[in-house]
């Protein structure tokens, strides 16, 4: 019985090995009838679609015997060939005027940035012309100064030598006589200048303490503050009348004129100049004038 048994177990075993795969196959067997059917429908609703297309150009009719209908229809190809001829030419006619007018865009572009820098080389000459004229307007403006302060020193020189020889002379045995006192030396007059710092159709006055007595303003010497000074219309009328600061006074917004600026001098203090100056405002001004007044400590100070 141990060997029967073993024989039914290995018939068994045979049997299920010889089963086909029934549902595999029956799977790729469906898809292809899938993409058949898929692939005629596609055909089909080219070919309805192409005759539909062709029903819509011959008027809703899909004969095509009609002579005169295909004569139209060439007709109309024609028209839409010239039409399409026409613009294309219109293109390339606007296409050469689009770059012949970027072509003088480019010229004009050129010959401006050469101008633009013809005037940029002239305005840094002009530049450099007016930088010199104040360079030398400054030299004249010593210059004068140191003329004027030469001119007092050989007046002051001149006084001092015709004094002795005015003095009477000292009779024998008796009391030296007093020599005859030496003129007095005049004083020169306030410096004025005109100054693109100060407004136009306006007057600074500046009192400064001239330390080295040249009569120019040079850096380091003090403002002389608390000083009236008074502005004169050539009708004698008083403009206007203020104290000095640090900054001296500004008289601004004057007509054009002719004024006397005139400086009271301080208690401990005295005039290095007269303490009176002519000014005269343009009517086409565009600076401003400063009138310099130099001050020195009083005698035994």
């Amino acid at each position: 019985m141990s060997v029967h048994q073993e024989s039914l177990d290995m018939t068994k075993s045979v049997e299920r090995m010889e089963e086909p795969p029934e549902l595999e196959y029956s799977a790729v067997r469906n898809d292809s009838l899938a993409m058949f059917g898929a692939a005629i429908g596609g055909a089909l609703l080219g070919m309805l679609l192409t005759l539909l297309v062709l029903a819509i150009l011959n008027g809703g009719t899909l004969s095509f015997t009609g002579g005169e209908r295909l004569a139209v229809f060439e007709a109309s190809l024609a028209r839409v060939d010239e039409n399409v001829g026409a613009v294309s030419y219109n293109v390339d006619v606007v296409a050469q005027q689009a770059r012949e007018i970027q072509s003088q865009l480019g010229q004009v572009e050129a010959a401006l940035s050469q101008r633009l820098d013809e005037q940029d080389a002239q305005i840094g000459e002009l530049g450099e012309a007016i930088a010199i004229l104040d360079r030398t307007r400054n030299q004249f403006d010593v210059f004068v100064a140191a003329l004027s302060d030469a001119l007092s020193t050989m007046k002051s020189l001149e006084a001092e030598a015709a004094a002795p020889a005015e003095a009477a002379p000292a009779p024998a045995e008796s009391a030296p006589a007093e020599a005859a006192p030496a003129e007095a030396v005049a004083l020169p007059t306030p410096e004025v200048a005109t100054s693109a710092d100060v407004p136009a159709h306006a007057v600074a006055v500046v009192l400064f303490q001239d330390a080295n007595g040249n009569g120019t303003l040079d850096e380091g010497e003090a403002p002389v503050t608390g000083v009236q000074v008074t502005l004169v219309d050539a009708a004698g009328e008083t403009v206007a009348q203020e104290a000095t600061g640090e900054e001296g006074v500004l008289f601004s917004e004057l007509a054009a004129g002719t004024y006397q600026v005139t400086v009271e001098a301080p208690a401990d203090l005295t005039l290095a100049v007269q303490p009176a100056a002519e000014v005269t405002v343009e009517a086409d001004a565009t600076e401003g004038h400063v009138v310099y007044v130099p001050v020195e400590a009083a005698a035994g100070e």
